[in-house]
Parts: C-alpha cells; structure tokens; sequence
C-alpha cells in the first residue's frame, strides 16, 4: 500500500505543486526540500483539513486571496491495482473517507505586550500549552454485571466460568477489545448464539468440578468453540494477554462473557472501554513524560475544564532541548489519540532538525514505537518528516528502514560521459588516472584516449587538459544562471580548490606530498601545516566538491546535490572562487 502522490494548490506559498512520491507504509520516510521551497505550505494544507473541507484563513491562501480555493489531492494504492483519487476543497472532503491525519510542529511562539503609559512594546517566547485531549470521557467503570450473574446465566455448571474481572483489569485487552466492537455485537447473533448454547446445555450435563469439566469442554468441544466465528476471534485476542489464565478453554469462556457484557449494555461498555484507554494513555504519557524532564518546573499533564493539557513555563526557564523534545513528545501523544483509522498519515514538520544529538536520538525512538505499534494492530501509517537538511546528516541517527523522498525534484541532467564516467572510475584501466587527474587537481596529463573510447566516455577526456576545461566551462555556465552538469560543476570546484592551493607550493617535495595525498580535506591540511592557511571558503565548500563523485542505482543523484548549488550563498562562494 503507498501513497503515490500528493498534490497541492492554492495553499499559503504553494499555487500548485504534485510531488510523485510512493511511499510506503509503516516506514520513517525523509520529505527533504530547501529552505523556502514551500514545506511550511505543505503542512499548513494538511493541519487545515477537518472531516468535511479544508479550513483555510484568507491570509493562508495563495497570494492571501480568498478566490483561490484550496486543493489536496492524494493518490493512493490500496491494493495492487486498486488505485483511489481522494482529494479535499473548500466545500469537501473525501480523504477523511481512507486516512486520519495530524501535523506536528514547533509550539513555540512569540508574544508580545504593547504599553499604554509610554514603556514600549514588550515581546517574550512562550511555550503554547498543547491541548492533548479535548474531551476528558466521564468516568466509567465495567459495572454492569456481577460473576453470580454470568455464572447463573450459564446454568447449573456456571461454576467452570473464569472471573471476568481479569479481562477488564487489563487496559491493553481492554483497548483491543474497543478496537473490535463489530465482533462483540455479531458474536450475539443468533446464529452464533445458537451454537455456543449448544454447547453450554452439553456442559450443563457434566459433573465435576471446575477443572474436570474444563477437561471435558477441550476433550470434547474445543474444535466446535473453535469453528463459530466472532468467539474464537475475541477468544484468540484474549489469549495474547497474561491475565493469569493458562488454557484455550479459558479464553473461551471468558469470550463468551464478554460477548454477554457487552450486549446487555452497548453504550456502557463503550463508556467503560473508552474511559479505561484514557487511564492508560494519560498514565503511559505521564510516564513517559517523567523520563526527559529533568527540569525543577516537574513538568505533568494537568486536567482543566474537561480537558487535558500540557502546560509549560515560560521558554527561557527551560533549555531548549528540554523544550523541544517535551513538546515533540506531547504532540506524538495526541497524534496517537487522533490517528485511529487503518491508515493514517503523520506530518512532521521540520522538528528533527532543530533536536541535539541525545534528543534526537530520543525522538527517532518514539517515532519508531509509534510506528511499531501502528504495524502491529495490522494498520498502516505514514510518517513524512519534512526537512532542510541533506539526508547524509541523518545518517549518524539513521532509522533502520529510513527512506528519502525529494520535494524538490531537479529536472537538470547529468550527460551521458560524465555518468559512465563515475560510474566506471574504479575500472582498472582508467581508475588511477581518474582519481589522480580527473576527479582531483594534477599538472600532468592524461593519457587514456583509448581506453575512455572503449568504455563509451568522451575520448578527448582521456587526453590533455579538456575533461579540466569542460567541468569549469560548466561551472561558467552554472555561475551565469545557464544549463549545467551539476557533477561536473562539483569536479570542477574541487579541482579550482586543489589547482589554487598548488600554485602556492614552492617545494617540488611539498608538491609530490600535496598530489600523493588522497582527498581534498587532507590536502588542504597539508598545505596547512607548510605554511600554506587555504581560505575559509575552500573548506567550506566541502558540502559541494564532496559531491557527484559516486553514482548510485535505482536512486534520485541529481536532486540534493542540484539543491545546494541552488543556494544563492553556496553560488556566490563559488563565483568568488572562479574569479580569483
């Protein structure tokens, strides 16, 4: 199941953008787009949309004119081959019909205070209280029944029926069960009715105590129990829980009261379930809560007019991280009340890139319980983590499935010679010439016009000085706003950078020593530790001549690396570096 595509019109910054994606289920998935390109947009769309349109403020519409009617469409593969087309306006909405979604970003905000007496305006940070729940469910309790009850219900044997208290003692049971209240009610059909009070008037025949007659149903009914549907389902869900019973009889019989409570009062067992899986999400959350606030302010959920929230102190009587991953926290708690369909779809704008180290670390964990237990009820959830940053940053907090997706898709072209290239620099007849005099400065010339010829790249390249003189011609090109080779563009500053820093070696054995070393990071060193101090710049622009120096199949080459040079701060270094 993917999410094929997502396509958005008329929403803050955004006239009109589709982003072919597919992406998959159940997976951390990397949305990267530079700074500016319109995330902040993307998630504005989806944060806007209730069950039946998009909500958008005018100032939140394109251009901030209120003729221009919001649009997401979302094409999504169900199954193989069964696509749907679900899109939301102003006036509808049939995504809701297929997906829960929640955006979460910063709570953080500015407010400021203005003086009527002369003082000035004043501004302060604060942190937004988060609204986790909106409606505190009344309190419920599974009282509608007592075992006397069940037990007389189920005749003159009641006595082999387990207490059933221990199912409802169990708030994990208790959510499964509320996650399955179509099998509690067809498990009274008559039909099924019918079946299980054949057998129940069969036990009622039998002596015995409680456990002999146990014996008796799985010597002689366990695979009749096992065949009515509806009660085995509820009986196989009970039986993934520790509640203290040790047989598949058990389970059944415990499902069979159940299915008795359940249906002797529908809207009380509801109430029941539904204030049961508050207890345990506020306690978990508190829970969770204690282990990252190290603060004095002992930061808790706090529960006010029927709701529950999450208060703050003011942001500068808290560190930053703290502050950021509290509130990371607090928002994937209310994601998980809010996302109940089987398939869902979280956005998260932009928060990783602001966490430390240690917290991010701590976020991607609780991204990654969120998603496990998404996976593990059978549903589907898409988590798109929007993002500035280069995906190689995540590489040292990588989740184990990551998967990256370019917003920002470069329609710019690597030609044909310089991708065999690359791809072919390791060839044994051409590699150490590449890496010494291709791909890094060396005075000397190639020459391997044959040996280029033979793997299909431009011959010439092979020779002289011309693969030098192409990639700073497309540095030319890439300077004066024209079509460019953005790996050649990358060979070519790496190349200036070394070529620069040569022409200030006088020693012919510094020289051997500065072509010997391997890499421009080390030669640069070098050059150092001779006397040699190599600008700022030329460090700096690591993040580019780094690059298109490797060709990966089956994945996007071209975008993050069209995406730096996009920067108009990264273009100018580099015009500087060209001119001098």
């Amino acid at each position: 199941m993917t999410l094929k595509s997502i396509e958005i019109r008329n929403v803050k910054g955004i006239e009109h953008k589709k982003f072919d994606l597919d992406i998959v289920a159940n997976k951390p998935s990397l949305l990267v787009a530079p700074n500016g390109f319109g995330k902040s947009s993307f998630t504005c769309g989806f944060s806007s949309m209730n069950n039946a349109r998009i909500v958008l403020k005018d100032e939140d519409r394109f251009r901030g004119d209120n003729n221009n009617h919001p649009i997401i469409n979302i094409v999504y593969e169900k199954e193989a081959g069964n696509i749907l087309s679900l899109s939301a306006t102003h006036e509808s909405n049939t995504i809701k019909d297929e997906f829960d979604y929640f955006t979460i970003k910063s709570t953080l905000k500015a407010k400021g205070s203005a003086s009527f007496y002369g003082g000035g305006a004043t501004a302060r940070m604060i942190i937004e209280t988060v609204v986790l729940i909106d409606t505190i469910p009344p309190n419920r309790n599974f009282n509608n029944y007592t075992v006397t009850e069940l037990r007389q219900r189920f005749g003159g044997c009641g006595r082999v029926l387990p207490n059933p208290n221990v199912v409802f003692a169990n708030r994990l049971l208790v959510e499964r069960l509320s996650e399955n209240y179509t099998t509690l009610s067809r498990g009274f059909g008559q039909q099924v009715t019918n079946r299980i009070q054949l057998i129940i008037d069969e036990v009622n025949e039998q002596n015995g105590t409680a456990a002999q007659l146990k014996n008796w149903i799985n010597a002689n009914c366990i695979e009749r129990l096992r065949e009515i549907n509806h009660l085995s389902t509820l009986a196989e869900i009970i039986g993934n829980f520790d509640i203290g019973q040790d047989s598949e009889v058990d389970n059944f019989l415990l499902a069979i009261q159940v299915i008795w409570i359940y249906n002797r009062d529908v809207d009380a067992f509801k109430a029941a379930c539904k204030y049961s899986n508050y207890r345990m999400a506020k306690d978990e959350f508190d829970m969770n809560l204690s282990h990252f606030d190290s603060t004095w302010k002992n930061i808790r959920t706090t529960q006010e007019q029927g709701r529950l929230l999450l208060k703050f102190p003011r942001a500068n009587e808290i560190s930053n991280g703290q502050r950021d991953i509290l509130s990371f926290i607090a928002m994937l708690f209310k994601a998980k009340i809010k996302l109940r369909k089987n398939a869902s779809i979280l956005i998260i704008d932009e928060v990783f890139d602001y966490l430390d180290d240690a917290n991010l670390v701590a976020a991607q964990y609780y991204v990654t319980n969120f998603i496990k237990e998404y996976k593990d009820k059978g549903r589907k959830i898409y988590p798109l983590i929007l993002t500035h940053l280069n995906p190689l940053y995540f590489k040292n907090y990588t989740f184990s499935n990551q998967k990256t997706y370019y917003l920002d898709k470069s329609s710019m072209q690597v030609i044909d010679s310089m991708r065999r290239l690359i791809v072919n620099r390791n060839d044994v007849n051409i590699a150490d010439v590449v890496s010494s005099r291709l791909l890094h400065y060396h005075p000397e010339a190639p020459d391997k016009r044959e040996e280029f010829r033979n793997l299909n790249i431009r011959e010439l390249w092979g020779v002289g000085t011309t693969f030098r003189d192409f990639t700073f011609e497309q540095v030319q090109n890439y300077i004066e706003n024209n079509a460019y080779d953005p790996f050649a563009v990358c060979c070519g500053v790496r190349v200036k950078v070394e070529m620069l820093t040569y022409a200030k070696i006088d020693d012919d054995n510094n020289r051997t020593e500065f072509l010997t070393t391997k890499k421009t990071r080390p030669k640069l060193d070098f050059a150092k530790s001779i006397g040699i101090i190599s600008p700022e710049p030329y460090y700096l622009l690591a993040v580019i001549y780094n690059e298109g120096m490797h060709w990966k199949n089956n994945v996007d080459n071209v975008s993050p690396i069209a995406s730096k040079l996009e920067n108009l701060t990264i273009k100018k270094i580099i015009s500087d570096l060209f001119q001098a």
